[in-house]
């Protein structure tokens, strides 16, 4: 009796699903912000809402429900079997009836094996939800610094659209004195068209920008919201600083290089489903026969197992299939750490380099102000023409142009450096949360 509850215990234990996981989660209605969405506030709407990251979520949940049937396959799948007698030819005084009980075919070895695999597949499925995590944030951190820019950059056009008007005004009027030609005036007017132009089309990139990011928040494009981008930089980079990022800390971070140690680690399960092959299988039943002697039913127990003995070589060839298989793997994990390791230097390395170019873009552009206000004074007194002027209020325009899209390749490249460091997801996800 003991040992039938025991036996019954465990198999609640290992067939039962977990009643803990709920699923609310996934009819969470979307909430609009109703306040200046700063960058850590986007990136947890994101992660309660975000359609992006629906897919592998499942996924998860999937992978966690094969763990579970591999669980329940440590114990056989039991069928009960009924038969109805339609006549009785032999007058037999058994029941016209019997039921059958039996297992079937059973390899817990196999299973028991197999439970790592499927644990392992899950594990592979929380880092690839953890990879989409990591895309979301990174894209909607690259949407903040790009409507950030272009804030900036319809600025600057406008002031551009300024000096292009006072420039035709003086066209014009040197033309309607006499002093000017009907070119310079069509130069000019050309000149102020083209900067409007790139006004307007710095405004439609920023609607884009921003319905790209209601997609990533799991917003419809008619919501309405506001983005906090004050000390945009500090808010993006946090604390992080890229001379101070190491190689083993990013290694240490890397989901493709955990996701490629998973894969080594499967192809060793395979093999070890391979040598499991050479095992039997089991089957048990008991079955109701007629028993000639007593003229009546009796209950048989029958316990059989399959032994493969021959099958032309195919779980050898598996056996070596799979060893080759391993050394594949391993070859391909070294290729990817050693890709990764070019990839950090390099990142890091134009990382410095952009440092030092937006330093000579600084440097640039404050000797252009500085010419801007020495020509303001030589215009004032009258000891420089106007086109002179304009000219160099051109450059000082131009040169702090150069010095916002200098900021703003650095800053974008300093943020592809912290996602490649593995810093940004695990500034803000728990990937403990996720693991079984």
């Amino acid at each position: 009796m003991k040992l039938w509850a025991a036996f019954i215990f465990l198999a609640l234990l290992v067939c039962a699903a977990p009643v803990g996981a709920a699923e609310d989660d996934e009819n969470v209605k979307p909430q609009v912000p109703t306040e200046p969405l700063n960058f850590d506030n986007a990136l947890r709407v994101s992660l309660q809402q975000s359609p992006h990251l629906v897919s592998s979520s499942v996924e998860i949940k999937v992978k966690r429900l094969d763990v579970w049937d591999t669980r329940a396959n440590l114990l056989p799948d039991f069928y009960l079997t009924s038969q109805i007698r339609l006549n009785n030819p032999d007058s037999r005084t058994s029941k016209p009836f019997s039921f059958n009980f039996s297992f079937g075919s059973y390899d817990p070895i196999a299973a028991y094996f197999t439970i790592e695999s499927k644990q392992l597949m899950t594990d592979y499925a929380v880092l690839e939800h953890l990879s989409v995590i990591d895309d979301v944030f990174a894209s909607i951190g690259k949407v903040y610094l790009t409507v950030e820019f272009l804030d900036d950059l319809i600025q600057s056009y406008a002031d551009s659209i300024e000096l292009a008007r006072q420039n035709k005004a003086f066209a014009t009027k040197r033309y309607n004195e006499g002093w000017g030609l009907a070119l310079d005036v069509l130069i000019a007017d050309k000149a102020l068209k083209e900067a409007e132009q790139r006004r307007e089309q710095a405004r439609a990139d920023k609607l884009l920008s921003m319905d790209r990011l209601k997609g990533f928040l799991g917003l419809m494009p008619e919501q309405a919201v506001t983005l906090d981008l004050n000390n945009i930089r500090r808010q993006l980079l946090s604390n992080f600083e890229f001379n101070s990022a190491t190689l083993e800390y990013a290694m240490e971070n890397s989901i493709d290089l955990k996701q490629k140690r998973i894969e080594v680690q499967l192809q060793k399960d395979k093999l070890t489903l391979a040598y499991a092959k050479y095992l039997p299988n089991y089957s048990f039943s008991i079955n109701r026969e007629y028993s000639a002697r007593d003229n009546t039913d009796i209950y048989l127990a029958n316990v059989g197992f399959v032994i493969p003995l021959w099958d032309w070589g195919e779980r050898y060839r598996n056996v070596v299939r799979e060893k080759r298989k391993i050394r594949k793997a391993n070859a391909e994990y070294r290729t990817d750490t050693l890709d990764f390791r070019a990839d950090f230097l390099e990142k890091r390395n134009a990382c410095l380099k952009l440092a030092e170019e937006v330093k000579l873009a600084h440097s640039e552009a404050e000797i252009n102000a500085l010419r801007k206000q020495k020509a303001e004074i030589q215009f004032k007194s009258g000891s420089m023409q106007f086109p002179q002027y304009i000219d160099a209020l051109k450059n000082s325009h131009s040169a702090r142009t150069a010095l916002l899209s200098k900021e703003f390749e650095y800053d974008l490249k300093v943020f592809e450096f912290r996602k490649l460091t593995g810093h940004l997801y695990t500034s803000y996800v728990d990937a403990a949360k996720y693991s079984h």
